[in-house]
């Protein structure tokens, strides 16, 4: 694994405070990086050694867990007319499963053709999945399973060489909600067939899945290949709790459990809360670089909603966020309640429609990083939380920073922008409207003080390339 594929992943992962051996269906559910542009419902992107999972996308594996059933015993109920399964082994009644897609299969290549772009080149940009050949989806691109009605659909392709499977959810005309690839080589795949795009073995006929929060099992859409979905409405990131498969006489013949997910995780006092530096007004404004005497970039513009505004917009993605949460979170990022305006708007950023934001909790245990590109969650976003490490601060970000101690100015040495002022706020500060990012890189960051003398300098992973 390289040290770009670790960083990654610690910020998939987005709690300092977790082990990086993480089950995938957490790291569902708290990652957060994205493909520009696109959608993501409480997940982005988790790099895992040698896979790239993005927006909710797991494979199933020749590794995985699971049983199989006996030759004889309960079977399924099916519906004599329609040959719907009414009933699983156990009686309980069954969820149906969602409606196959009218689209054509060319309809839909040419749909998730601009996201499977997009995700290419963060694939190629950091070289985080090696067995991905980074062959474009055209024609050659089998559509093994469709799912979803008018257009909102989910669609599974399959590469010409049945290596990689890349799932694309449009949620509406051409508009990717999330895309993603993943390698179908055991060697790269991910112990869970979780989520929302999933394989069960040959010789399974019907699949049910049951997810957490519901009683009742869904029946998914079995297509080609042994690929199935459980649709476009349905929210599955660390969710799925088992999946069962049955073959043509209503056997069961395969079971996969989700095993538990770790627990143990370092200690944080209960009485630490949030410690930013103390607020320092600048007796001399750098307008210049000090290093080159060139003319510094202008910091970002503090975004002209008012907080009140913000807070109501980030809501309707904090909600969505805590819809796929799983139980194996921080317990205080579930403690600190769902946004109100009751939370502080540390810092925000952006022109228009466009935000970026960082709130903090009432009890200044946990943020919220809230990027939005239109006034609501139908539009393009990015979100996720984090708590408060035992130090007193939050976990580094590429997304934004806290203003160290005795610093009053801050320059990101950019490599598009060049040297730019950063926007500080509240004791934390940002260098652009930074979302999805899919450019992250590795920058020096230089502090003064009031007299515009340095007293800070550091290298740190950013978002360079901004929506």
């Amino acid at each position: 694994m390289t040290t770009d594929i670790e960083r990654l992943l610690a910020a998939a992962a987005d709690d300092s405070d977790q082990p990086l051996t993480t089950d995938v269906d957490d790291l569902l559910v708290r990652a957060r990086r994205s493909v520009r542009k696109t959608r993501i419902a409480t997940v982005s992107t988790a790099v895992l050694t040698t896979g790239v999972i993005i927006a909710g996308v797991a494979t199933w594996s020749a590794n995985r867990s699971e049983t199989t059933g006996p030759a004889d015993g309960p079977r399924l109920t099916l519906d004599p007319t329609t040959g719907r399964v009414i009933k699983d082994e156990t009686g309980a009644q069954v969820q149906a499963p969602p409606p196959v897609s009218q689209l054509s299969d060319a309809n839909l290549r040419d749909q998730c053709k601009q996201a499977d772009k997009e995700y290419v080149d963060f694939l190629r940009e950091h070289g985080a999945n090696p067995l991905d050949k980074l062959q474009p989806l055209d024609a050659r691109w089998k559509v093994v399973a469709k799912a979803g009605t008018g257009n909102r659909v989910q669609a599974i392709f399959l590469s010409p060489d049945r290596s990689i499977v890349s799932t694309c959810t449009l949620i509406s005309v051409g508009q990717a909600q999330s895309y993603g690839r993943v390698s179908t080589k055991a060697d790269a795949s991910i112990k869970s067939p979780g989520g929302v795009a999933n394989r069960v073995p040959d010789g399974v006929r019907e699949v049910l899945v049951n997810l957490d929060g519901e009683t009742e099992p869904r029946q998914a859409l079995l297509g080609e290949n042994g690929f199935y979905s459980l649709g476009f409405d349905a929210s599955t990131s660390g969710r799925v709790r088992q999946v069962r498969g049955y073959d043509e006489q209503g056997r069961k013949v395969f079971e996969y459990t989700r095993p538990p997910l770790p627990t143990t995780r370092p200690s944080v006092p209960d009485s630490v809360t949030v410690k930013t530096a103390e607020p320092i007004t600048p007796n001399v404004v750098l307008t210049k670089d000090p290093l080159t005497g060139k003319a510094l970039a202008p910091a970002p513009p503090v975004s002209p909603l008012t907080d009140e505004q913000v807070t109501t917009r980030c809501r309707e993605v904090d909600d969505i966020y805590f819809s796929g949460s799983s139980g194996a979170q921080d317990p205080r990022i579930k403690a600190a309640g769902p946004v109100t305006k009751e939370w502080q708007v540390a810092l925000k950023t952006g022109t228009g429609k466009k935000l970026t934001t960082v709130l903090i909790s009432p009890d200044k245990k946990v943020y919220a990083w809230c990027h939005m590109l239109a006034p609501t969650a139908k539009g393009a976003y990015d979100y996720t939380r984090s708590a408060v490490q035992a130090n007193g601060k939050f976990a580094d970000n590429f997304s934004f920073g806290m203003v160290p101690d005795g610093v009053a100015q801050l320059v990101v040495d950019l490599p598009k922008q060049g040297p730019t002022r950063a926007l500080i706020s509240n004791g934390y500060y940002i260098w652009g409207l930074t979302g999805g990012n899919s450019d992250i890189k590795n920058v020096r960051v230089r502090g003064y003080d009031a007299q515009g003398k340095q007293v800070y300098t550091a290298k740190k992973d950013v978002d360079a390339d901004f929506d």
